[in-house]
Formats: structure tokens, sequence, C-alpha cells
């Protein structure tokens, strides 16, 4: 029988219903669990989402997609193991899906024991649980990067699985769901200064990346990094998240005395931070507006 919290989360990406059925079946009872899709859009789509610990995908897809979406989740979340399935595939084809980022390859039909062997080899990748670590008093770690937007969700994925890959699936998405909100405020809001209606403007005209470009153009603001810390006390099983722009700051008690059904769709930025309060009641910011934290149960 399949846990209540699986230890390890597989994404299949496969059209053939009978392979999707297949993997499922293959790892019924051994504490896995299986989440499928068809298509490469959906594959990154559910990636953002839920992060799974482990990928695994036809590397002929439609059109050759299987190889160029190998590339692009090792480029997106370079922590998540992609393995890559074929029926013959010719050793050239195998090499080269190895060299953009595969770490193994199966055969079409998947044999079990072969499936389970992949897996056990894809999960020794991957980070270990830091509720696994014993003799440990306290664990810190911090990332420091630029304003470039696109480059956080390597930073969020690198979290996600060092720090909460053990979460049952809800609180990771909550997880993922927060520190996506509040580290792009403190790169866009925060280093960068960009008004979310300047937001809102250049995403309607499909300018986005030309805003981005002209900001980081600018020395003053093209210097400025964001820190991303977690500490991980095992006495307490909690996770205390760290996030620090060099920004201006903002008023943000004012922010969070409004209820949250005071925002409309088109009203001033503030509807994200207060959703991630929501479920992180403990989300605080220190006086200036510039840094914010908030804890995680791992236990």
């Amino acid at each position: 029988m399949i846990t209540e919290h699986p230890a390890c989360h597989v994404l299949v990406v496969d059209p053939c219903p009978e392979t999707q059925a297949g993997i499922a079946s293959c790892v019924y009872g051994r504490g896995v669990s299986v989440m499928t899709v068809s298509d490469p859009a959906a594959a990154l789509a559910i990636m953002d989402r839920a992060m799974p610990d482990v990928v695994i995908t036809d590397l002929f897809l439609s059109g050759g997609e299987g190889l160029a979406l190998t590339k692009e989740l090792r480029s997106r979340h370079e922590l998540c193991p992609v393995i890559v399935m074929a029926k013959d595939a010719p050793e050239s084809a195998i090499v080269e899906a190895l060299r953009v980022g595969a770490i193994d390859y199966l055969h079409k039909p998947i044999a079990e024991d072969e499936l389970a062997s992949a897996l056990y080899r894809a999960q020794h990748v991957a980070p270990g649980h830091l509720t696994d670590l014993s003799g440990v008093s306290c664990w810190d770690q911090r990332i420091t990067m630029d304003s470039e937007p696109a480059h956080a969700q390597g930073v969020i994925s690198w979290l996600m699985k060092t720090t909460a890959a053990a979460l049952p699936d809800i609180r990771r998405l909550h997880l993922r769901g927060a520190l996506q909100e509040l580290l792009l405020n403190a790169i866009e809001h925060g280093n960068l200064e960009i008004s979310f209606r300047e937001k809102q403007q250049a995403l309607a005209a499909d300018e986005y990346e030309s805003l981005v470009s002209h900001r980081l153009a600018q020395p003053r603001l093209k210097q400025r990094q964001v820190v991303s810390s977690v500490r991980y006390e095992p006495e307490t099983k909690r996770a205390v998240y760290r996030i620090t722009d060099e920004g201006a700051g903002f008023q943000w008690r004012s922010l969070l005395a409004k209820p949250q059904d005071a925002y409309s769709d088109d009203a001033e930025n503030g509807r994200g931070i207060l959703l991630a309060r929501s479920l992180f009641p403990d989300l605080t910011y220190n006086d200036r507006g510039n840094e914010v934290t908030f804890t995680m149960p791992l236990s």
C-alpha cells in the first residue's frame, strides 16, 4: 500500500496511456506517487507547481521534444533528476540525452526491476531530507543572487529540494507559492523598483522583458542582490526562511493591516503577500520593509 506521504514524487511525461499506467503499476506499494502528463508544456507547468522529485520522459515525444524537454528541465530545475525512456533508441540519441542532462535511460516497455533501480539511483542524486540529519544542532544556508527575475526559479527549486522534499504535496505547494511571490517581489519591486502597475502594463503589452532589461541596464540597480536564506533547528523541526533585497523597502504594516478582500484584481500590489501570510501567519518584515521572514514546520 502506498504511504500517506510518499517518499518519492515522480512525474511521467508520455502521451501513451499504457505507458503511464504501466509505470504507475510498477511503483505501486513502493512509497512512490505518480503524476502523468502527455506533453512538454504540461510538464513544465506542473513542475512549477508541484516540484516532483524525479521526471521520467519519453525521449521521442512528438517533434523530438523529449530531448528539448530534458534540456529545459535541467536548465530550470537543475536539482531534479531526469530519466529518459524509449523503445529501441539508437546509442547516439541516448548519449545526447545524457549529455544535455538526463541521468539514466530506460528501455520500453518498462521492466519493474529496472525502473526501481533507476528511481533508486535518481533519489540518491538529489539532496537528502533535513529531517534525516542526525547529531546536527543547527543548519544554515544562504544563496546570494542577482536581480534577473528569470533566475528566481532555480533558487526556488534549490530551496524546495533541500528543505521541503519530505513535506506532503499540499504543504510543498503552499511553500513554493510563498517563495515565488516573495522572491519575485524582492527582485522586481525591491531591487528593480518596478511598481505593480508598471509590471501589469508591461505584461499586457508583451514588454516585460524589455522593462526588466531597461532596469538592469541602470548601474545603481544592476549591482543589487537578493539573499535567500534558510535556518533549520532540529529541536523545533521548523525551517525559518528569510529573503532580503537591497531596495528602499515599503510600508508593510499598513498593507498587512488590510483585509484580503479589500483588494480588487486591478488594485495596487499586495494580494500575493496577503495570500502568503494567510498560509504562513507568522510572516513579517523588518522595520525597513526589505526583509521578509516566515517559518515552515517540517514534521
